[in-house]
């Protein structure tokens, strides 16, 4: 991640605040934050997504999704699809 730093709206009182914080924090909602810059460079680098983390790409190359997601199951992996 880069030195800059970003903006993140957070709960306060009946409405949101914002604060600061640097690019690659861990924001409030446990989410990695990220500029506007890494943001891109991570949706070219990730395009199967990204939500904490990259998104797992199995051996074939399907996303099976990250820790926190759905677990997409690959057919070829699981047996179901013979090459």
């Amino acid at each position: 991640m880069c030195k800059n730093m970003t903006t993140q709206a957070v709960p306060f009182g009946y409405g949101y605040k914002n604060v600061k914080m640097k690019c690659g924090d861990t924001g409030y909602g446990g989410e990695q934050i990220l500029c506007d810059s890494c943001r891109g460079i991570a949706d070219k680098e990730y395009p199967q997504g990204w939500r904490n983390t990259p998104g797992d790409i199995c051996s074939h190359g399907n996303y099976v999704g990250d820790a926190c997601g759905p677990d997409y199951l690959c057919g070829k992996c699981e047996g179901a699809i013979n090459d």
